[in-house]
């Protein structure tokens, strides 16, 4: 019998180590290569925008002498980079330095590379000498405050100025959506409603037909755009203007504004009253949780309890959603409707919609006593 030698069973371990030795290499450089390619990803997702199709814009302000790493955070903190340690190492492999101090307005949509030639160039956003920011629903006396607080012009100057017939004549004569309805007998505010509600900027020296000028162009535009409509609807500017108000006061939901805009058109076709307590409220200058008989009783032409059909006049700046839901109401069966107040789970409230005066009836009686607790815990 042959035996193998020892140089044969030496050849066969050998044999066997080199085959293991080329399993682990290629196992080794299989692990390093997609190690490597998922590094690659990692990357090149990094530095790629964060969101493409963003439209927002985030403020950055970088302070004089800040670094790369610095800079890397305070870009990841806003949600402008997926990592502060790439930003800060893909800097450093590009050489890129020179950042600038300043405030910048930054995008998700923008790259690194975007990013850091933004930061380099040094251009900075411009802060306005002045910035009006007019809220929906907000009353023109709110506006008048509001605007002769932040441009320093005397409340008394600005509210002569809207009063003034002459003036407000020689807008009409100016403006397409300006008509001579403005002027009516009971009118207490000629440009309520008109003046749009948005952020303005403007820069010192500004006057204050200038301003009114720019507040009014947002509104004009919304005539042009919903003109032919305006037309088929049998109803004036002013007056869907004016209903449009009502719901914005009433409303706070895009889907609560155009169902409250179809309860109106119900109440209206049925020939009732509208009864919106904020159409009192404009009328007796006074704004309550509740509204009493004696409210009720105002002989305000806004008063939609005591007078039928829209309010003389708009009571309140209107956004364009609640325009355009007083143009495209909801076809609903709703007659009534009650707000509860604001509540966890609700943080703007919630509206109850009902056919039936007597179910409406059951939601004031049940839900009267939330308002109660609203008043007493906002009063501390």
């Amino acid at each position: 019998m042959n035996h193998p030698s020892m140089s044969d069973e030496k050849r066969a371990r050998n044999r066997i180590v080199r085959r293991i030795t080329v399993v682990i290499l290629a196992i080794f450089l299989l692990v390093i290569a997609t190690g490597s390619a998922l590094a690659y990803v990692f990357v090149k997702r990094s530095v790629e925008p964060i969101d493409p199709s963003s439209t927002e814009t985030v403020e950055v302000e970088v302070p004089l002498g800040a670094g790369s790493g610095y800079i890397g955070e305070l870009l990841e903190e806003n949600g402008l980079v997926r990592s502060s340690t790439i930003f800060r190492f893909y800097t450093r492999f590009k050489n890129e330095s020179s950042f600038q101090a300043g405030t910048y307005t930054l995008s998700p949509s923008q790259s690194i590379d975007e990013l850091i030639e933004t930061l380099q160039t040094g251009k900075v956003i411009v802060v306005p000498d002045i910035k009006l920011v007019i809220p929906e629903g907000f009353t023109i006396d709110q506006v008048i405050a509001r605007l002769a607080k932040v441009a320093e012009i005397p409340k008394e100057e600005i509210s002569e100025q809207l009063s003034d017939r002459e003036y407000i004549q020689s807008l009409v004569n100016e403006h397409e959506m300006l008509t001579e309805e403005v002027l009516q007998e009971g009118i207490y505010h000629p440009l309520e409603g008109y003046l749009f509600p948005a952020t303005y900027e403007f820069n010192k020296g500004v006057t204050l037909n200038e301003i009114i000028d720019e507040m009014l162009l947002p509104t004009e535009s919304m005539y042009q755009e919903y003109k032919d409509r305006l037309a088929d609807s049998g109803r004036t500017f002013h007056e869907t203007l004016a209903l449009a108000s009502v719901v914005e006061k009433e409303a706070v939901s895009t889907e609560d504004r155009k169902e409250i805009a179809g309860v109106f058109e119900n109440r209206l076709n049925d020939g009732m009253k509208l009864q919106s307590d904020p159409t009192v409220w404009y009328g007796t200058g006074e704004t309550s949780i509740f509204t009493s008989f004696a409210d009720l009783e105002n002989d305000s032409l806004y008063n939609t309890y005591r007078y039928e059909g829209i309010p003389i006049g708009p009571i309140a700046a209107v956004s364009r959603d609640a325009f355009e839901a007083v143009l495209n109401p909801n076809d609903t069966e709703n007659i009534y409707f009650y707000a509860r107040p604001p509540r966890e789970g609700f943080p703007n409230g919630e509206v109850l919609f009902e056919v039936d005066y007597e179910d409406h009836q059951q939601n004031v009686n049940k839900y009267r006593s939330e308002w109660e607790a609203f008043e007493e815990a906002n009063s501390n």
